[in-house]
């Protein structure tokens, strides 16, 4: 029988591939580090994909992007369904398909590819992570119109009004879909949760400048920061005005394919992606002296003869988080082109709406009296193809 032999020149080719391993793992923690940090210094937009994991799957995603030293924030629900043509796979079907539960890589490339915007990285409360993060900031406090109370194997038991919810009820809240709630509500209910998150990381930002207390905190989160970075970051979240931050989503319309109800956004996400687009920019201008937080209300009248224009355009007006309060026709139907009257008074707030549909034709007040006085009038003109204004 043949002696095997040992060549001990192999442990020495194992202990150096070994080192190699650790280092560029080392290597890559540390790059992130001082990419979040650089980005930070240099005041560049941090964008971060918050994701709220139940059953291994995004139960809900939202993306935060700010800058740090500016007063704005946005926070953009991202729909698990949405239908997007995903480049690892090469074919249509729902954004979150690629998902791996605690390993959400390809879900990510997929966000980043489709809004055309990069990603710093992100933050992903499973179940058992989630529940004790707001149990470790004593709970958040959310508003529920009434008592919701739902039987089955995953039972819903919430108390109405304005309540403190501990972590398991969080979880609760975050599954549960009224029987006759729309998708787009539950979305805003789960908007509205993350705020009350960020608001409730404000109030405990103490926990995050002693290490001891941040670590506990840190470790309740999967990330692919490291734990530096990633206190860094909770850190600067924690700077937020959450009630001056802007919520936008996603517009479209749901649809059955084969079986499976999926959303489809408008313009094939070339608003969503306009939307980042524009919002990084104005808030790359942003300063304390601005109106931040303001969300400016818009009536928009419809001065042509095509039916249902001022409402699909209330639609995109809503996604960029402005409250459009009236939508109507205007006192006759021959407008040539488009006009925005401005009841406010500021040209950077005013120059910002105009974008949205890349109009330029402004007047003020006393060019034409609304049925409310909204901060803004929008008069849809002929030049107005339902999306942008056109020569």
């Amino acid at each position: 029988m043949r002696k095997l032999l040992f060549d001990k020149s192999h442990i020495l080719l194992w202990l150096i591939a070994i080192l190699f391993l650790a280092g560029l793992v080392v290597g890559v923690t540390v790059l992130r580090s001082e990419s979040l940090s650089s980005q930070l210094r240099t005041d560049q937009p941090i964008n971060v994909l918050l994701i709220f994991q139940q059953k291994e799957k995004p139960i809900s995603t939202q993306l935060l992007t700010f800058y740090p030293s500016k007063a704005k924030a946005a926070l953009l629900d991202i729909p698990g369904n949405t239908a997007v043509i995903l480049t690892t796979i090469n074919r249509m079907d729902r954004i979150d398909y690629t998902y791996k539960a605690n390993n959400p890589k390809s879900f990510i490339t997929e966000v980043s590819r489709y809004l055309d915007i990069p990603l710093n990285g992100y933050l992903l409360f499973d179940e058992k992570g989630l529940s004790n993060f707001i149990d470790y900031l004593d709970g958040l406090q959310l508003f529920i119109p009434s008592m919701i109370i739902q039987d089955g194997e995953e039972g819903v038991r919430l108390p109405g009004g304005a309540v403190t919810l501990d972590g398991e009820k969080v979880l609760q809240f975050l599954r549960y879909k009224e029987e006759q709630e729309s998708e787009s509500d539950a979305l805003a209910r789960r908007q509205k949760m993350t705020l009350a998150l960020i608001k409730k990381l404000a109030y405990n930002a103490a926990y995050l400048d002693d290490k001891k207390s941040a670590d506990v905190l840190i470790k309740t989160v999967d990330s692919n920061f490291s734990s530096q970075a990633q206190r860094r970051l909770l850190q600067e979240i924690a700077r937020l005005n959450a009630d001056s931050i802007l919520m936008q989503r996603i517009t479209g319309t749901y649809r059955v394919v084969e079986g499976e109800e999926k959303f489809f956004p408008f313009y094939d996400g070339e608003l969503a992606r306009d939307m980042l687009k524009q919002t990084l920019n104005a808030m790359s201008v942003a300063s304390a002296a601005t109106s931040a937080g303001r969300i400016y209300t818009v009536e928009i009248l419809n001065g042509t003869s095509e039916r249902g224009l001022a409402a699909r355009t209330a639609e995109i007006f809503g996604s960029f988080g402005y409250d459009v309060v009236a939508v109507g026709n205007a006192d006759k139907f021959e407008y040539s082109s488009t006009r925005i009257i401005d009841r406010y008074g500021d040209k950077e707030a005013l120059a910002s709406l105009g974008a949205v549909i890349k109009c330029v034709n402004f007047g003020d007040a006393s060019e034409y009296k609304g049925s409310i006085k909204a901060d803004y009038t929008i008069i849809l003109g002929k030049d107005f193809n339902g999306r942008v204004c056109v020569q």
